[in-house]
């Protein structure tokens, strides 16, 4: 009886560490990093009276890798959230809010989208989106006691591409399509009434101007603060990249702004980017019909890591996936999402081209990969050319 009892005892203590164990799933305070401080990339980091970064390198992939450093130092604390929930864990950090954008992330499989993507970016791409995460590696390591999140660094270029896989479709409404559905809706249809919009811009030729002056005006609304609020950088590689503007955190180049020759702005436009389907599903509910055919619904768990007060616990979510791409379910039925972009990461291609371009030609040639799915791009060159392009895939 003796041994029974000092048996059970036995096991009731181990239940009880390895709920401690998985109650403490993250650490409150992160320890160092380990990422390599050793780096082949040097960049020189000069400020001006506004404290705006100018950032000088060799080559683009050392600009890169100072330009992470500068944002890390200016705004550490964003850019570590914005890597949190590019790595499915922003529910560690900030509890049932950051569970909602981690639930999402694996839903659109941000993270799958940039490891089956990452090859069709050319070389180059890759090697500055590999200096960009070396430089915050380098920050977190310098700077380790500003970590908050254990685990999270060292971060990789896979991780900055499928920040744009993220954050993207945001742009078009994804937000909106989901809000819908998690709170037992239909999805509103295009031509409903939708947030207002207040970017502007302006593009003047010289040819229209009274001192003959070619002119670019961007008025680009933005929040203040957090990962879509512009950031102010001035570039300059001996590659020949050269560029003064804002980018978001998170981006290796410039999303707005000019270089010697052109420049460009963005404003957001509202095109049907997103189609929803109602599936017919199975009587078990785990098959759909697909063209006169069943097919089973693939499903997989995840596991979010939500803080509860000092405690981190895991919760497990199951994820679906049709032909058409992720199923949310509520009380009107299953459906399933598929939006524009999806599976194609060469945006991040297309913005480095962008950066790059020395003529309206080239630039219109970086446009024609149609790797960004949306927003207006106004235009203006020192040719005295001027575009606008209602940019929709």
């Amino acid at each position: 009886m003796k041994f029974w009892y000092k048996s059970a005892l036995g096991v009731v203590a181990v239940i009880v560490i390895i709920a401690i164990g998985l109650m403490v799933w993250e650490p409150l305070a992160a320890v160092r990093p380990g990422a390599d401080p050793v780096t082949a990339h040097s960049a020189r980091i000069r400020r001006d009276n506004f404290g705006v970064p100018h950032i000088d390198g060799a080559s683009d992939a050392d600009v890169a890798y100072g330009l992470a450093f500068a944002e890390a130092e200016d705004d550490f604390a964003t850019i570590e959230e914005l890597l949190a929930a590019i790595r499915g864990r922003s529910a560690a950090i900030s509890g049932a809010d950051g569970a909602k954008l981690d639930y999402i992330g694996a839903l659109v499989d941000a993270q799958g989208q940039a490891e089956r993507g990452y090859a069709t970016l050319s070389p180059a791409t890759r090697v500055l989106v590999e200096a960009y995460a070396a430089g915050l590696n380098r920050y977190a390591d310098t700077h380790s006691s500003e970590v908050r999140l254990s685990r999270l660094f060292p971060v990789t270029g896979h991780d900055i591409v499928a920040g744009f896989a993220l954050r993207s479709p945001f742009f078009f409404g994804l937000d909106r399509t989901l809000g819908a559905l998690a709170d037992g809706k239909l999805p509103p249809r295009d031509g409903s009434p939708a947030d207002e919009r207040g970017s502007n811009a302006f593009a003047i030729a010289g040819a229209r101007s009274a001192d003959g002056v070619t002119r670019l005006v961007s008025n680009s609304h933005q929040p203040w603060t957090g990962g879509v609020a512009w950031y102010e950088v001035v570039l300059h590689s001996a590659q020949g990249w050269h560029f003064a503007g804002a980018l978001f955190p998170g981006a290796p180049f410039g999303l707005v702004g000019h270089n010697d020759t052109l420049g460009w702005t963005n404003t957001v436009n509202r095109g049907d980017l997103i189609d929803t389907y109602k599936l017919v599903l199975d009587g078990g509910g785990t098959q759909y019909r697909y063209d006169g055919q069943w097919l089973p619904l693939e499903t997989h768990r995840v596991w979010l890591h939500v803080r509860f007060g000092p405690f981190v616990l895991p919760v497990p979510k199951t994820i679906a996936r049709s032909r058409q791409g992720p199923v949310v379910t509520n009380a009107l039925g299953s459906f399933a999402i598929r939006y524009a972009g999806f599976g194609d990461v060469r945006q991040v291609e297309q913005y480095y081209r962008l950066n790059k371009a020395t003529t309206l030609a080239e630039w219109r040639s970086a446009m024609a990969m149609q790797a960004v799915p949306a927003t207006n791009f106004v235009y203006a060159d020192a040719a005295g050319h001027i575009a606008y392009i209602y940019n929709m895939r």
